[in-house]
């Protein structure tokens, strides 16, 4: 067997246990938690339904955006850890290429084509903050291509009279009629790989929304755009808006702030593939943890469930105890806006998708989130990951808060399908 080939089944198999030596967190970061066995705690087992009945005795394990949403009648079903085996198209990715992967001076990724960039993360090393971000935004959840209709931002409260019942906002939805995606690079799953012919513009990967409706049930629309993310790290993201009103299209460069409310509850760097572009944050690793986590819901979407005697309510999901690295993000180049805004965000250590995330202005928690996830075999073995529901948790709103996929209405997602084509993304088509 090939240096190569060992190299990537040791990673497969080490990486869901690797301690990292944690830096110094600030004074207001979450503190590191030891794992289960570290502290003799086994009375979160399998079968275990953790519901706001019992919450307060695994609160240590439970995102903040989970507690809240326990809060109002979500319950989490214990389920056993298990492997989640990347796909066959990745794993061979990451045999190929990861050896030749490095850092240059300024963190930037060299010599990367596919797969896992760093499988293996060294706990002394000082680059493990970049590297674990690298292998988030590179993780074996990222599509080759990807589609949604409709993909939103949905808006919720609790009844005033009830507080496990669930009532829409829809005048607080925000919808795409039809999303997709497409990776020009960095390809593993669907030919061609691992590039789209000789992509002379360095493309990583473009985004389209067809229509962006603002008021669902009226129908309100604020037009379509196309969102292009390119290799080169000092290359900003463009966007390409077309306004239903003057018929134009116009084009502009991008370098996205922080989520707030003002972009609806989108709660961007955070959607499931279009991520943010790593050199533009500084990383800190600050740990890792152990937390809940649902890596295989029931249902899709998840989170919810509509029943003829109560109506929408929130749901059951298995959860599963996954480590994750604690990871700290902070803009690389601040503004006035920006300069005391930061995120910490969990990263399973194994397929390094995000696990939870919580935002601050400085010492205030102003929001929480946790995705739901959904796998499905990929065709040619392992695993693909469909963002099946998340909840997002304004801190200062009360029971207000959004999901990121539909609840109350039907909605179609296709990941890997090498239907989405190149021609899909041309701004002149949006007129």
């Amino acid at each position: 067997m090939t240096r190569i080939a060992l190299l990537s089944i040791a990673a497969i198999l080490m990486t869901a246990s690797v301690e990292v030596r944690a830096q110094n967190p600030s004074a207001e970061a979450p503190a590191a938690s030891p794992s289960p066995a570290a502290v003799g705690d086994t009375t979160l087992k399998p079968g275990t339904i953790v519901s706001s009945d019992n919450a307060g005795r695994y609160a240590r394990y439970i995102p903040g955006a989970g507690k809240f949403a326990i809060a109002h009648g979500f319950r989490m079903r214990s389920i056993p850890e298990r492997r989640v085996e990347w796909s066959e198209g990745f794993r061979h990715a990451t045999e190929k290429y990861s050896p030749q992967v490095t850092l240059d001076a300024d963190d930037n990724l060299k010599n990367y084509i596919a797969g896992m960039p760093f499988p293996l993360i060294d706990a002394t090393d000082p680059k493990a903050a970049v590297k674990i971000a690298y292998n988030w935004h590179m993780g074996p959840f990222m599509p080759d291509d990807f589609s949604i209709a409709p993909w939103s931002s949905n808006g919720y409260e609790a009844d005033a009279a009830n507080g496990n019942k669930i009532m829409p906002k829809n005048d607080k939805d925000y919808a795409c009629e039809q999303f997709e995606f497409l990776r020009f690079a960095h390809r593993t799953d669907v030919d061609p790989r691992p590039t789209i012919g000789e992509n002379s513009m360095g493309v990583e990967w473009k985004a389209k929304c067809n229509r962006w409706v603002v008021d669902v049930s009226g129908g309100a629309s604020e037009g379509a755009g196309i969102w292009v993310r390119y290799l080169d790290p000092k290359h900003p993201d463009e966007f390409f808006s077309f306004n239903e009103a003057t018929r134009r299209v116009r084009r502009s460069a991008v370098n996205l702030a922080y989520p707030n409310e003002s972009c609806r509850g989108c709660h961007q760097p955070f959607w499931a593939y279009a991520l943010p572009k790593t050199e533009n944050y500084l990383y800190r690793l600050l740990g890792t943890t152990v937390l809940l986590a649902a890596l295989n819901t029931d249902d899709e979407p998840a989170g919810f469930r509509t029943t003829s005697g109560e109506g929408l309510t929130l749901g059951e999901e298995p959860f599963e105890l996954r480590r994750a690295y604690i990871l700290e993000m902070r803009p690389r180049f601040p503004d006035s806006s920006s300069s005391s805004i930061r995120t910490i965000v969990y990263i399973d250590s194994e397929v390094y998708v995000w696990l939870a995330a919580e935002f601050y202005d400085g010492s205030a928690l102003t929001a929480t989130a946790m995705p739901l996830w959904r796998t499905r075999p990929s065709a040619e073995g392992g695993n693909l990951f469909d963002l099946a529901g998340s909840f997002y948790h304004p801190e200062q709103t009360g029971s207000f808060f959004r999901s990121l996929v539909p609840v109350h209405n039907e909605f179609k997602q296709v990941i890997n399908s090498g239907n989405v084509l190149e021609g899909a993304f041309n701004p002149q088509m949006m007129h």
